[in-house]
């Protein structure tokens, strides 16, 4: 007796093994993939942040284009002091901020009488920003590829042969948050792609690649890629594992309108480092490759603005640079003692009118 087409394509379905049944495309029968053990996973964390679109990239890369000339801001100035002043538990810190019409002012502050300020801050994690757009120079130059696992340069870290250089960027491995010898000895915090999880071991590997691809250390390759290529006279790479940058307010400004001006890469590189935003808790804040972008309605200043940028809230040193999309004005600020960049960034963008 001949066999319905449907009943063939059932006996077919069902002889094929579990995985090409599970991607059976007639829909019948299907049943869902077990989560994987071992390897990549599909993210299941809260859902993403809804992409920018590319019209937006054209009003921030105008913006940012424009050429600086240093000016005079009584109010800025004034603001700053003030807010400086209310909260104690700040030593020293700095600022600086770019209007969209080239206009950029800058200051200085400590809480000593008659003791210089530094002429340069750290500005901590920040430091991932410098170091994705590094490794993305070099996805570009086709040195490097984003979908590259990192058993070539790291076999001995969990789940290394699934974990990709993206991963690393995006903060997506599942590596243990710890350094790259710890971290090969512990279990990974989750399959690598199923979740978000911030891991100091993804910016170590991150600058080692950065140092094998290159020949040289990471810190000589992010000068000549970053400082040296935008004459950035007042920005080091310094410190020994992990790594950091130090470098004045000014020069963390004109970073930060670079990358999203796209001299630094291409606009469709400068695009891609905010295509997946991942949740980083209830802030309002979502991690990209090796940038943020901060919904502020979300957090607890209930403003009206959304930035991108990076915040670090190291110990005793946080700092923060973000591209403010209401006012469309670039702002750093970084401080030593405990206090809170974003605050002080906040009233200076204040002052400013939306755009």
């Amino acid at each position: 007796m001949s066999l319905s087409r449907r009943a063939l394509l059932s006996a077919a379905a069902l002889a094929l093994p579990a995985p090409a049944f599970a991607a059976w495309p007639f829909g019948f029968g299907r049943r869902a993939t077990p989560a994987p053990t071992d390897g990549r996973a599909n993210y299941a964390g809260p859902p993403l942040r809804q992409q920018f679109g590319g019209w937006q990239f054209d009003q921030i890369r105008t913006a940012v284009s424009t050429r600086l000339q240093p000016v005079i801001r009584d109010g800025l100035e004034d603001r700053f002091f003030k807010d400086l002043a209310a909260a104690t538990g700040i030593e020293t810190a700095t600022a600086a901020l770019a209007e969209s019409g080239g206009a950029v002012w800058t200051q200085t502050w400590t809480r000593t009488p008659g003791a210089p300020p530094p002429a340069r801050f750290a500005w901590g994690g920040l430091v991932q920003s410098y170091t994705a757009t590094a490794i993305l120079q070099m996805v570009e130059a086709g040195d490097l590829a984003l979908d590259a696992t990192i058993d070539r340069w790291a076999p001995d870290l969990p789940n290394a042969r699934w974990i990709t250089v993206e991963d690393l960027l995006a903060e997506t491995s599942g590596l243990p948050d710890a350094d790259l010898v710890a971290a090969a000895a512990l279990p990974p915090a989750f399959a690598p792609g199923a979740a978000w999880g911030a891991s100091s071991a993804n910016h170590a590997l991150l600058l080692q690649i950065i140092a094998t691809t290159d020949q040289t250390t990471w810190a000589e390759s992010l000068a000549r890629r970053i400082a040296m290529r935008r004459e950035l006279g007042e920005t080091d790479f310094v410190g020994a594992g992990p790594g950091g940058v130090s470098a004045s307010a000014l020069d963390v400004v004109r970073f930060w309108r670079d990358l999203l001006g796209d001299r630094l890469h291409g606009a469709e590189t400068t695009q891609r480092r905010f295509y997946r935003l991942y949740p980083m808790g209830p802030g309002g804040e979502h991690h990209g490759l090796g940038v943020m972008a901060s919904d502020l309605a979300a957090g607890p200043s209930a403003s009206a603005d959304t930035w991108l940028g990076y915040v670090s809230r190291s110990p005793g040193a946080p700092a923060m640079a973000a591209y403010s999309l209401a006012t469309r004005a670039t702002v750093a600020v970084a401080l030593t003692g405990e206090g809170s960049p974003e605050t002080l960034a906040q009233g200076l963008l204040g002052l400013l009118r939306p755009a």
